[in-house]
């Protein structure tokens, strides 16, 4: 009883802490969360939570609304979420790190270590750990076919695909003498226990689906049949912002020891979709660049069906936010975040 009153408190302090925005100006929590919940009334979103980093530590970290609208169970900090493309940085700082260890080597292409019976075209033997990170393989983002072709030459141009990042996962199951089924077992090894990221997986455990909100679109529970115990780089970890904040925490402070994850490889080109949308400037081998308020900023987004994810990191000034939510394609909370935070 008393470690749970002791980390109750724990939490409790987190979010009433002190909160500042990237300009270093104070922002009141009550004013915060006023703005935050009008967000969620305005754009119909039924939970969510979030988690706010200034000078490398969570200062804040609260829920809102509902994790599951049939029962009126309550979104808290430690509610699960499924993190959908989220999990492609945590994937990027895993294969980065295996790669310091000389398990992969970035740039050698992935046919020699595993040939992808599923893509024809020949160009695909150049393809690259370090193509697939930053998004230039020429791959479909998902398959419409059984069979892939590439849409350009490898390394020549920018275009986003999970596709690449599951081929890339097979081939570091391969490396590690395990299938996409025990995988997360060699993650949690090299990533997770290290990080002292609790319950941090790219599979569902019992526990996770125990406090998991429920997804939804248009206000209806919706729920994709894709296997949950599969290995999924693309979008399949499953988070909440405690642990996630904790990873984005992590990951700022060993910038040093990753310098691809923070060099831009790709420029996106004016036209694109994705820096259209989303202001992104370039590709580094895992993170989103944008420039903001004169400083590069690194960022990554997630939809999954019922779900959308979001999170920017400053690592020069150990600044960041991640949110989750249940809400199918609720990319506009983005910018009512960025609004409170870097305006």
């Amino acid at each position: 009883m008393k470690k749970v009153i002791i980390l109750f408190i724990l939490w409790a302090g987190i979010s009433k802490a002190q909160v500042h925005t990237h300009s270093g100006k104070q922002i009141g929590i009550s004013l915060l969360e006023i703005k935050v919940r009008k967000a969620l009334d305005s754009l119909k979103i039924p939970g969510m939570s979030l988690a706010i980093i200034n000078k490398g530590k969570v200062v804040y970290a609260n829920g809102f609304g509902f994790a599951d609208l049939k029962s009126n169970k309550a979104v808290t900090a430690h509610t699960y979420f499924e993190a959908a493309s989220l999990s492609k940085p945590v994937f990027s700082f895993y294969v980065q790190k295996l790669a310091r260890e000389g398990v992969i080597d970035l740039d050698k292409p992935l046919f020699g270590y595993l040939p992808a019976a599923d893509i024809a075209d020949e160009r695909y033997k150049k393809l690259t750990a370090r193509m697939v990170l930053s998004h230039t393989t020429g791959l479909p983002n998902w398959r419409e076919g059984n069979k892939m072709q590439l849409a350009f030459d490898p390394g020549t141009a920018f275009s986003y695909s999970g596709e690449g990042f599951m081929y890339l996962a097979k081939v570091i199951a391969h490396l590690r003498k395990r299938s996409l089924g025990n995988l997360d077992e060699d993650f949690q090894r090299e990533v997770a226990i290290p990080l002292h990221l609790k319950n941090f997986h790219f599979v569902l455990t019992a526990k996770t689906k125990g406090n998991l909100a429920a997804g939804y679109q248009d206000g209806l529970t919706v729920f994709d049949e894709r296997d949950r115990q599969s290995f999924d780089a693309a979008g399949g970890m499953f988070a909440n912002v405690m642990n996630y904040s904790d990873f984005l925490v992590g990951v700022m402070k060993q910038r040093a020891a990753y310098p691809a994850l923070f060099t831009a490889i790709i420029d996106l080109k004016a036209g694109d979709p994705v820096k259209q949308f989303f202001k992104v400037d370039s590709w580094t081998a895992g993170l989103a660049v944008i420039r903001m308020n004169g400083a590069a900023m690194f960022w990554h987004g997630g939809n999954n069906l019922g779900y959308t994810s979001s999170f920017m990191i400053d690592p020069d000034k150990q600044f960041g936010y991640v949110f989750f939510t249940n809400a199918d394609q609720a990319n506009a909370m983005k910018q009512t975040i960025e609004n409170i935070l870097f305006k």
